[in-house]
């Protein structure tokens, strides 16, 4: 059986949303571009959806660095 991909959550627009986009994500970095072009960034929160710790993104704002 092959080990699934490592999961992200990209936090949207309000805080604690259970409909928060998940996506797989191999190589966990710190910063994540989604298909749609927009960046998201890790910083060191962590949210658990069905009893799996995952990396939480929060979207960056454009014209941030």
């Amino acid at each position: 059986m092959a080990t699934p991909d490592p999961r992200i959550v990209l936090r949207g627009a309000q805080i604690g949303l259970a409909n928060d986009p998940i996506v797989d994500h191999p190589g966990q970095p710190a910063d994540y571009t989604h298909t749609d072009g927009t960046v998201w960034t890790w910083q060191q929160r962590w949210r658990i959806v069905g009893g799996v710790h995952l990396r939480l993104y929060d979207l960056v704002a454009p014209g941030t660095d």
